[in-house]
């Protein structure tokens, strides 16, 4: 009887440590991975308001980078998207998130406002992303692309008339090939094709 309660109670003891050693494993899966871009902020805005309220669109991305997921160039002809590093939320959003940002503080206007806004504009600003990958064809050389086109239109009682349209073209070097680093370069990217789209903007008005 003490013999078979001892052996009773050594194999729940084994089976123990085997679903113990089970619930252990380690995943063999990399976890996810979430960014978002942030322009850094100029810090001599225009001393007054200009004049004019400006309407920023939603920003349309070509359908080969609207997803969250990251895309990378490995060849001419290869592209390969990224599951386990993506955006926060869809790039559209924060590409438009940040542009608004960024010509509100520049003060090119007097106020800079969503389509959902009540006012009435006196331009509107629409944008167009063409590109927008981490081009990874050398792997010695890894770049941040991004390729952006802009429409400003102002609006008059004959309708609106489009008095400034231009097609931004950035690549920037990385110093490493990595997730972050490509955030970093899209992030300088995007706030070259600001600053050049501001002063554009000052002349086009």
């Amino acid at each position: 009887m003490n013999a078979l309660f001892m052996t009773s109670i050594y194999a729940l003891a084994v089976l123990s440590v085997l679903v113990a050693g089970c619930l252990s494993i380690e995943k063999s899966y990399p976890d996810q991975h979430f960014f978002v871009l942030e322009v850094k902020r100029g810090s001599n805005p225009a001393t007054s308001a200009g004049n004019g309220i400006l309407e920023v669109a939603e920003v349309r991305i070509s359908p080969r980078y609207s997803e969250k997921s990251f895309v990378y160039r490995t060849s001419e002809p290869r592209y390969e998207s990224d599951f386990y590093n993506q955006f926060l939320v869809a790039p559209a959003t924060i590409i438009t998130e940040e542009i608004r940002k960024g010509l509100a503080q520049s003060q090119v206007f007097r106020h800079v406002i969503g389509t959902s806004n009540q006012l009435q504009p006196t331009h509107v600003l629409e944008a167009a992303v063409s590109a927008l990958y981490g081009d990874f064809r050398n792997s010695g050389a890894p770049k941040a692309v991004l390729e952006m086109e802009f429409f400003l239109s102002k609006e008059g009682d004959g309708g609106s008339q489009v008095i400034l349209e231009k097609r931004y073209a950035k690549s920037v070097d990385l110093n490493r090939r990595s997730p972050e680093a490509l955030v970093q370069g899209w992030n300088r990217a995007l706030e070259e094709v600001l600053a050049t789209l501001i002063e554009d903007l000052r002349s086009a008005k």
